[in-house]
């Protein structure tokens, strides 16, 4: 007697991997609000890191607090960011490619909202122990004092709000340490 599979177990086989590819093929979607929060934790989080590798202490500059990494966010919706040190004339390299980082745009059509400890400010800086800071560094005139706004400890919770449509996230920089945690809504 020959030995084969009948129309049936054919048909059976073909149902239970339509069903394993209906429960596998959504969940391997991007969420344009994940993968851009995601993207922005991990930029601040290696701003964080050089700025602690790199200690820009100058005792022969009287200015050498203006030159610490930064992370600037500029464009529509602050969409845009730059990752740069003194003043804005060095750029950090991206690991993977060794190009710059700047000008570079989040992944996904998304938006980004500063609250908390930097409402209405783009740019957070950090100090060597990775402290960070909010405001431009360009308008300080010492290493903690800040001018305004500009170069001051962060001092209250910083939350960045990633927002695409109906969906977001709110990512908290806390002060002192720096740390940086995600809340998805």
């Amino acid at each position: 007697m020959k030995k084969a599979f009948t129309m049936l177990e054919l048909i059976f086989v073909i149902v239970v991997i339509g069903v394993l590819l209906a429960i596998i093929v959504p969940s391997t979607r991007t969420n344009p609000v994940q993968e851009a929060t995601v993207d922005l934790a991990s930029q601040i989080r290696y701003t964080q890191h050089l700025a602690m590798i790199d200690d820009k202490y100058n005792a022969a500059d009287n200015t050498w607090f203006i030159n610490r990494w930064q992370i600037v966010f500029s464009g529509v919706n602050n969409r845009f960011y730059t990752i740069q040190s003194d003043n804005g004339t060095t750029f950090a390299k991206d690991p993977q490619d060794r190009t710059n980082i700047n000008n570079v745009e989040l992944k996904g059509n998304v938006s980004l909202a500063f609250g908390g400890g930097c409402n209405g400010q783009t740019i957070i800086s950090f100090d060597h122990l990775g402290r960070p800071m909010i405001g431009s560094l360009a308008a300080t005139t010492s290493p903690y004092t800040a001018a305004g706004t500009a170069g001051e400890l962060l001092s209250a919770d910083c939350t960045i709000t990633v927002s695409s449509g109906a969906e977001s996230a709110i990512l908290t920089i806390t002060p002192e340490t720096g740390y940086v945690s995600v809340v998805y809504n």
